[in-house]
């Protein structure tokens, strides 16, 4: 079965978007497993192009059987792209 929509970059952002608005500070690796972007990072990359405001920080979390930390990059949706006005409105 196809899916009627195509999944451009556009739609992947969006996708991220959303999940980041309900999931702020996540990880490039749970984004990617709720989105299916295919390349989480080119898709990251590309959403300041696009409009979307992202805040980068870092977290620190335990691996090594708890006896380490490490840490990982977090992202958060700072703003949306605004709608930009018909500079050519049609009468």
């Amino acid at each position: 079965m196809h899916n009627r929509h195509p999944d451009n970059r556009p739609a992947q952002a969006a996708r991220v978007a959303d999940y980041l608005e309900l999931h702020p500070d996540s990880t490039a690796k749970q984004i990617d497993a709720a989105c299916d972007t295919g390349c989480i990072t080119k898709v990251l990359s590309d959403m300041h192009g696009l409009g979307y405001g992202l805040r980068k920080d870092w977290r620190r979390v335990s691996c090594a059987g708890g006896n380490r930390t490490r840490e990982v990059r977090t992202y958060r949706l700072t703003h949306r792209p605004t709608a930009q006005p018909d500079l050519f409105p049609t009468p």
